[in-house]
Parts: structure tokens; C-alpha cells; sequence
């Protein structure tokens, strides 16, 4: 008998960031995300994003800064304007954001980005699009991945 290995794709869920309005060169951190109910072997994340009038590095960078215990996660910049220790956070990927007021969208594999999944972990989005997102479906969502045997 032959088993096969298939890639089931979990629920799409929206992130708890306030990505909307977010200003030019500026970080926001999300509410934890806790990945040991369901222990997935993978994350999809989709950033959508949409800009002003863009200028400059026209991109919103996503990183990921991940805990074991769900209470103490690696440091960094999650709220200012200051880069000092962005280089600490995990990079997940960057969004191109090149055409103004347009709603833009990438998903990302965590896995691919950062080797693993965390048990928790709380994503960071940079805007370095030149402008302040604009409109109201500035949004960061998740879907975990696993694999059933049939």
C-alpha cells in the first residue's frame, strides 16, 4: 500500500496589526500569534497593503519576531521610527508597493523565510513605500499548513 502525503491549508485569518494610516518609515508590531494548538509544519502569511503616493524604496518589509514561551521575544524596533536592532528580527519578505493608492498583495513562507515555526510569534511591518498607507484594508493574515497521510 502506497501512502501519499498531502498539504492541507488552513483557515485564512487576519492578524491583529494596525497597519492602516501606518506613516512613512515607521514599524507596528502585531498581537502574538500561537502556533502550538494546531503545531503546523508551515505558515503562509499574505500582506496586503495600499499606499499613498509612493516615493523613495516603495516597499512595506515584513519580519517576524518569535518566542517559546509566548511571553519573551527576540528584541527590535516595533513601534518607531528608529532602525537601531532591525537586524535582529527574523526578515520574512518585502511587499513592492509601486503604484499609488492600488491595494497590494504577497504571501510569504515562513518556513522558506525564517527555517522554522515558532510556537509564537508577533510580526512586524516597516513602511518604506515614501508615504502613509492609506485606506482601510491595510491587512496582515495567516494560514497554517500541515500534512495528513492517505
Amino acid at each position: 500500500m502506497t501512502s501519499t502525503i498531502k498539504q492541507v491549508v488552513g483557515t485564512r485569518t487576519a492578524v491583529t496589526i494596525s497597519l492602516n494610516s501606518l506613516a512613512s518609515a515607521t514599524y507596528v508590531q502585531s498581537s502574538d500569534v500561537d502556533f502550538t494548538t494546531n503545531q503546523p509544519v508551515n505558515v503562509a502569511l499574505e500582506l496586503a497593503i495600499t499606499p499613498g503616493t509612493v516615493s523613495g524604496n516603495k516597499k512595506a518589509h515584513l519580519f517576524a519576531v518569535v518566542s517559546l514561551d509566548g511571553t519573551n521575544y527576540t528584541t527590535g524596533p516595533t513601534s518607531s521610527t528608529s532602525a537601531t536592532d532591525e537586524e535582529n528580527h527574523l526578515y520574512v519578505g518585502s511587499l513592492p508597493l509601486n503604484t499609488n493608492s492600488t491595494l497590494q498583495r504577497k504571501v510569504f513562507n515562513l518556513v522558506d523565510a525564517i527555517g522554522w515555526v515558532p510556537p509564537h510569534a508577533k510580526f512586524v511591518v516597516r513602511n518604506d513605500s515614501g508615504a502613509a498607507f492609506s485606506g482601510s484594508n491595510c491587512t496582515l493574515y495567516y494560514s497554517e499548513i500541515s500534512a495528513t497521510v492517505v
